[in-house]
């Protein structure tokens, strides 16, 4: 039997789901990304404040975490607060733009947190952002 060379059977794909695939790994790995140029501690619970905001961008900002105990974590690694003074100092020499993200949990008093506050002072870092649950309406 002869075949007619006109006749050609083509497979076809459909692109769609790989289409839809690719997309939802690109969203994944931009959010998980992300989420790691933020030093997050799951130890740090963060009080809850009406009128917070989420904030644009973190990946720019250090990170100071204040445990529940009352004590310093900077990059993964508890610190004084004399050792807190000269990372900032150093990170300022370095950058003078830097700018501070800090984490304190809610049951740690606020003298904690003005320390702190004092060693950014001290260090001339004078961008400081805290970090904040945004309550229900």
């Amino acid at each position: 039997m002869k075949r007619n060379p006109k006749e050609h059977v083509h497979a076809e794909i459909d692109m769609a789901p790989m289409i839809d695939m690719v997309f939802q790994l690109l969203i994944f790995f931009m959010c998980a990304a992300t989420l790691s140029q933020v030093d997050f501690t799951p130890e740090v619970a963060l009080p809850v404040a009406e009128k917070a905001q989420v904030p644009e961008d973190l990946r720019d900002r250090g990170t100071i975490n204040i445990l529940p105990d009352g004590r310093f974590m900077v990059s993964g690694e508890y610190v004084e607060e004399k050792e807190m003074l000269e990372i900032m100092q150093r990170h300022r020499a370095e950058n003078p733009n830097v700018k501070l993200y800090l984490r304190a949990n809610h049951s740690v008093p606020f003298a904690r947190v003005k320390k702190v506050l004092r060693a950014c002072a001290d260090a001339g870092i004078n961008d400081v952002i805290f970090g904040a649950f945004q309550s229900p309406q």
